[in-house]
């Protein structure tokens, strides 16, 4: 979300206020150095959600910041956060790291397009640091629906995988040939599949790399039907 004076800010938040709910943070955990795990408590009742809807956050005076939530629970009224502290002068992250259990927090319920395709056999999802929420999300929709769930991350920890039970592809950062193969692999496997338009593509994370990975696809034979994208941030953009 783009960076905006404070008195259209508060607009936002006055005209919109039956989309803010008061969350007050019931649990923090560190997955890795750089990514944080944070529930959020309030009354959900009312609440609709689709998997890789986003929340948002307004992290300071200017900036809103929109996240993934997952593990979201109506009835306990709870949901959870992954937080990639990229950078502590970010504006994002800087007001991460002051979050503490019984900090309240106003956030602008879950929004957004549909992404999640229902009927789909194989839910593939790609990304980054930043798409961890979105797999998440995915994941526990399609383990409900007993379909087939894999994902491919590029991130340095590939402990974060594993302590998140997103076993999968991965990649360390910026391998651009380590996630064309990993894609070419699953390709192969899954043939039949793919000619079938059977199996559903999730690119999120960084614009630039979405852009790659769906023109590979593409050209591998997916239906451009197959394949779902959404920009959570391209280098040198403030604000996505």
């Amino acid at each position: 979300m783009p960076s905006l004076p404070k008195w259209i800010n508060d607009t936002v938040e006055n005209v919109w206020s039956s989309k803010f709910k008061d969350c007050t943070v019931t649990h923090i955990e560190n997955i890795t150095p750089d990514l944080l795990r944070v529930r959020f408590a309030t009354d959900l009742q009312d609440t609709s959600y689709e998997p890789t809807y986003a929340i948002g956050i307004r992290v300071n005076d200017r900036d809103f910041r929109n996240y993934s939530p997952f593990n979201f629970n109506k009835e306990e009224g709870t949901f959870d956060i992954i937080f990639h502290l990229h950078d502590v002068a970010a504006a994002g992250s800087n007001f991460v790291v002051q979050l503490s259990v019984g900090s309240s927090v106003k956030i602008l319920m879950p929004r957004g397009k549909r992404f999640y395709e229902h009927n789909a056999k194989i839910h593939f999802s790609i990304g980054d640091e930043t798409s961890l929420g979105s797999s998440l999300s995915i994941k526990e929709a399609v383990d409900q629906n007993k379909g087939t769930f894999i994902c491919l991350h590029e991130l340095e920890e590939i402990l974060a995988l594993e302590t998140l039970n997103l076993y999968g592809y991965h990649s360390p950062k910026n391998n651009t040939m380590r996630m064309i193969e990993a894609l070419n692999d699953f390709l192969n496997e899954e043939n039949e599949a793919i000619h079938n338009d059977e199996a559903v593509f999730y690119l999120t994370g960084n614009g630039e790399r979405m852009s790659l990975f769906r023109k590979f696809l593409k050209a591998r034979g997916v239906s451009p039907k197959c394949i779902k994208s959404q920009a959570y941030w391209i280098e040198g953009k403030r604000g996505l």
